[in-house]
């Protein structure tokens, strides 16, 4: 059996940091398949120490991820220099590595050195510290930023098996439960993660983390009202984090509730100017309320700060709303040449063509995002209608 995990100084920023990737794209309309991290999470604390954190800090300044990115790494080499032991620096600098590696491209393209560089670093804390769930977690993350979904969980079945031990000892570790759910978030499994988080909030009703983290797996099940509640938890708790309106903000707007949703985002903006997902989030429910050069406006400024595919798609989706389809192809071109399994931009693509009255592009589009698997009967029905046309 394995031992309890063992508890390192910066657990509660780990804690913090990693609920940063618990909203998924289920949550955020405009995230989709980009690379980025989905959602980031403010830090009390200054020190970063995961995958997730290091992705915030990205997030929170594009224009100087590089400099952030080797900086952190000419630190902590330092530390491991000094130190060889020093299981905290090999995480952390492993933790650099994957985000470095997840921000250099697109799977397959991204940059190798990245990722064995933390791989090594995440598998020497191991060896010196076979408990360390910091370092399992990390290396899962790694795993999965590759595609690598057999190896990750493995990882992360390690880690809960730390935690689960842990938790037998002490049922009233509301860190732990935390954890464990997030780790179970990892694993695709929402429903243990929700049970862990009830356990959590009835432990300690006033722990913010517990809320936004059971808030995420709520809007990843689809159970939005309950999401949405969370997310108020969180903001009545902690009112100056900008990711938690934004996510709120992206809920109300799947509600239909477009006024409420653009409050939310409009004082995301507010908090972070450099929160992409908050302008995508808002083009989405602009477009939604048929205030397309609001949309595009919100798609530019969001795609300025940081380039994503979601974002094009979006865009283009409101010039072809707008009735400007050349550049709704232009857009939808850009976002199928670089993710082609995308099967909603061809759809939108299709029906860009479909209302240029190019109906040999339109089926060809249509074909294919019915190959991919887009909503058979929405598919049909837009067949049906080039049907004796050239």
């Amino acid at each position: 059996m394995l031992a309890p995990w063992r508890v390192c100084a910066d657990s509660v920023v780990w804690l913090r940091s990693a609920l940063s990737c618990l909203a998924l794209a289920a949550v955020l309309v405009s995230c989709g398949d980009d690379p980025a991290p989905e959602a980031t999470f403010l830090i009390s604390q200054a020190t970063p120490t995961s995958t997730d954190d290091y992705r915030r800090l990205a997030e929170d300044d594009p224009a100087g991820r590089d400099s952030m990115f080797e900086k952190a790494v000419e630190v902590l080499s330092a530390d491991i220099a000094n130190d060889p032991t020093s299981i905290d620096a090999y995480v952390k600098r492993g933790a650099v590595y994957a985000t470095m590696y997840a921000y250099s491209g697109r799977s397959p393209d991204r940059d190798e050195s990245f990722f064995e560089k933390a791989m090594n670093d995440f598998t020497s804390a191991i060896d010196l510290d076979p408990n360390n769930v910091e370092a399992y977690i990390g290396r899962g993350n790694a795993h999965d930023f590759r595609q690598e979904r057999e190896k990750a969980n493995e990882d992360y079945q390690t880690a809960l098996e730390l935690l689960n031990e842990s938790i037998y000892l002490n049922s009233n570790d509301v860190e732990a439960h935390i954890r464990r759910a997030i780790v179970h978030r990892f694993t695709r499994d929402e429903a243990k993660a929700i049970q862990d988080l009830d356990a959590a909030v009835r432990l300690d009703p006033g722990n913010s983390l517990a809320y936004y983290a059971r808030g995420a797996a709520y809007s990843a099940t689809g159970e939005v009202e309950k999401a949405i509640e969370d997310f108020g938890m969180v903001i009545l708790l902690d009112p100056n984090l900008a990711q938690t309106y934004n996510i709120r903000g992206s809920m109300y707007g799947r509600t239909g509730a477009h006024d409420k949703a653009i409050e939310d985002l409009n004082k995301a903006i507010s908090l972070n100017p450099n929160l992409r997902w908050a302008y995508g989030n808002r083009g989405v429910v602009y477009a939604e309320m048929g205030e397309y050069d609001k949309a595009i406006e919100d798609f530019d400024k969001a795609i300025d700060i940081e380039p994503y595919i979601v974002g094009y798609a979006n865009r283009g989706r409101a010039y072809r709303l707008k009735g400007e389809y050349d550049q709704a192809i232009e857009d939808l071109d850009i976002a199928i040449n670089r993710i082609p399994d995308r099967p909603q931009s061809y759809f939108e693509r299709g029906l860009a063509y479909s209302s240029l009255r190019d109906a040999t592009n339109a089926r060809a589009d249509f074909n294919k995002a019915l190959e991919l698997g887009y909503d058979q009967d929405k598919v049909e029905a837009e067949l049906k209608k080039l049907n004796g046309s050239p």
